[in-house]
């Protein structure tokens, strides 16, 4: 139901698709993917043009052997000329090895390099890029999409070179038979040509809808099974099936629509084929009657029409794959195009390390794409070494205020300061190695709890991850896993409890020993005895460290260094948790709310900001 709606506005853009000309901006930046593997491709080359040559003997060997057995009545002749067969197709098949060898290497190494290109450049986007889009459809590009470019290039890097010599060596032969049977043949040409446009063009169209189709299937496989607790809770099982199985169907429909413009293609194609031979046998054989011909050349006369005429139904099957890999190869472009909007300035340079600490927001006005501010001319400083709790309800902009501080977003106006500098100035690389966000929820990989722990500071040794786990209370249930720091924790260590999941993540921001951090609340959903142990492990954490809190319950930040109540984009209270109550202000019936056991979300702020916190909800997710 969710899917309907874009679907339909992508198969609007993909009917129109199927009007639109030969993309050749496309086509020659899909080609030019090659380039470093030209010499794969040169030495791939001298093996087709060897191959073809020895190919074009074949019709004229048949035709020695079968004049030799009726015109001439030599054995001589044929047992020769068989000798010769044997040769020929024992060198023909050494250099077919060779050209399919060296193209099935190229094309392998594009695809490769093509995923790798892919990949990297989606490490470089910032999360405003993935807040608009789809894990599956990313998923698919990656996946479905280079697999359609694969088969578009991997034998039609140099096939047209293979396929021009061949139709000009078939039709050479021909014209030393009989120059009259020529005429035959061009008459063959311009309907096969002109088909090959048309239903390329259409090919390349319905290719691109059955992407995309296959993307949106991809799409609802990988949300499915990515919280089958979810599905399994609301009873959702059957609609999960349903919904499925509508996109798996409209894959299947756009995929045999595929389908049926390549059968139709081939069928007209050689149906025009079979009619030239059949015109061009019988015209050949009333000339053997007339005594012009020999039998031999009648009888090789049909192997260099079908050499001749094969090389036109491959040359626009070839253009055929090329459209669809250009439909294919578009959607991946469109990726490789995006640029990033969080990249290090032309004279940005490296933040000194160790960092001091030191944060503050000057003036900052911040939206998400074209919305609504989130924040509005903020400012905010935090000292070094200090504990700063934001608090607040709901929407007000606790999260982006705390994305802006590791450049995940760019402020529309102001300026975010770390140790005095701009995070616009210094690398990204440099700022965000100051920098460790333990969050709510923290997203484990599915490797190993060593390999989690070890995310944090790559070049670390064992025992400096099982001191960080130390650290974070979790060595001891670690140890007592099956595996030890071995166990795999699965999908988003789903293996794990909560309380366990918060203490790996911990450790991991222990290792990387940063010094600013950035915690999402990370005890709210909490047992009491998994809370202790990670409060524990938070204290050790936050130790000499500048601390934001992002909190949702007030009762956990009353020892902070400072308290900033933000409301509507801004801070709307400054000051410790006794000068905040002393205030009697939206601190104080916060707290009052929290105490009675009622969680900030519920507690409204003074102004409607329920478009601030859809934006903020976009942002987090």
């Amino acid at each position: 139901m969710v899917n309907r709606p874009r679907s339909n506005r992508r198969s609007r853009a993909n009917k129109e698709d199927l009007k639109s000309p030969p993309d050749r901006a496309t086509l020659g930046r899909l080609l030019r993917l090659a380039l470093p593997y030209r010499k794969q491709l040169i030495l791939a080359s001298i093996c087709l043009v060897i191959s073809t040559l020895l190919q074009l003997t074949f019709p004229l060997l048949i035709q020695r052997i079968v004049d030799g057995a009726i015109t001439y009545h030599d054995g001589d002749i044929m047992t020769t000329a068989a000798i010769q067969m044997v040769g020929v197709f024992l060198l023909q098949a050494v250099f077919n090895y060779g050209q399919l060898y060296l193209l099935s290497f190229t094309g392998e190494r594009l695809v490769a390099d093509v995923r790798k290109s892919v990949f990297t450049h989606l490490q470089r986007l910032p999360l405003g890029f993935y807040d608009n889009q789809r894990v599956g459809e990313l998923t698919s590009r990656l996946s479905n999409d280079v697999s359609v470019v694969q088969s578009g290039l991997t034998n039609n890097l140099i096939g047209p070179i293979g396929q021009v010599l061949t139709l000009v060596g078939g039709v050479g032969m021909i014209i030393l038979i009989d120059w009259r049977l020529i005429l035959l043949v061009l008459l063959v040409i311009p309907p096969v040509a002109l088909t090959g446009v048309f239903f390329g063009r259409r090919l390349q169209g319905v290719s691109e809808q059955a992407q995309s189709a296959l993307g949106t299937a991809t799409t609802v496989l990988e949300e499915t099974l990515a919280a089958p607790r979810v599905v399994k809770a609301f009873g959702r099982e059957t609609y999960e099936v349903e919904r499925y199985g509508g996109a798996v169907e409209e894959s299947f429909r756009l995929g045999m629509r595929r389908v049926r413009t390549r059968a139709v293609f081939i069928a007209i194609i050689t149906l025009v084929s079979f009619v030239a031979l059949a015109s061009i046998m019988w015209f050949g054989g009333m000339e053997v009657l007339n005594g012009n011909l020999s039998p031999g050349q009648l009888f090789s006369l049909p192997l260099y029409i079908l050499l001749a005429t094969g090389p036109i139904n491959a040359l626009t099957g070839v253009y055929a794959q090329f459209q669809e890999a250009s439909g294919a190869a578009r959607r991946l472009f469109e990726i490789l195009d995006t640029e990033p909007e969080i990249a290090d300035a032309p004279d940005a340079f490296a933040m000194p390390s160790p960092a001091r600490g030191e944060v503050a927001l000057r003036n900052v006005t911040f939206h998400y794409g074209g919305g609504p501010d989130v924040l509005k001319d903020l400012s905010l400083e935090i000292e070094a070494g200090k504990v700063v709790a934001l608090v607040g309800p709901s929407g007000a902009g606790k999260t982006t205020l705390a994305s802006l501080i590791p450049r995940f977003y760019d402020v529309a106006s102001g300026a975010v300061l770390v140790d005095g500098y701009d995070v616009r100035q210094v690398t990204v690389r440099s700022l965000r190695d100051a920098i460790a966000i333990v969050p709510q929820e923290p997203q484990l990989f599915g490797g190993t709890v060593f390999d989690n722990i070890l995310y944090g500071r790559l070049d670390a040794t064992a025992e400096e991850v099982y001191e960080a786990a130390r650290g974070a209370n979790a060595h001891s249930f670690i140890s007592e896993l099956p595996d030890g720091y071995s166990s795999i924790v699965g999908e988003r260590g789903v293996k794990l409890s909560g309380g366990q999941r918060q203490r790996v993540a911990i450790a991991r921001a222990i290792l990387r020993n940063p010094r600013i951090l950035i915690l999402d609340e990370a005890t709210s959903s909490l047992d009491n005895e998994s809370e202790r142990l990670v409060r524990q492990a938070l204290e050790r954490l936050m130790r000499g460290r500048t601390t934001l809190i992002i909190a949702h319950r007030l009762s956990t930040v009353e020892q902070a260094d400072k308290i900033a109540v933000i409301e509507s984009g801004n801070v709307a209270e400054l000051g410790t948790h006794a000068e905040l109550l002393a205030q009697n202000g939206l601190y104080h019936r916060l707290y009052m709310k929290s105490a009675a056991g009622l969680p900030l979300e519920e507690m409204q702020p003074t102004t409607d900001l329920e478009e601030l916190a859809t934006r903020e909800a976009v942002g987090t997710s």
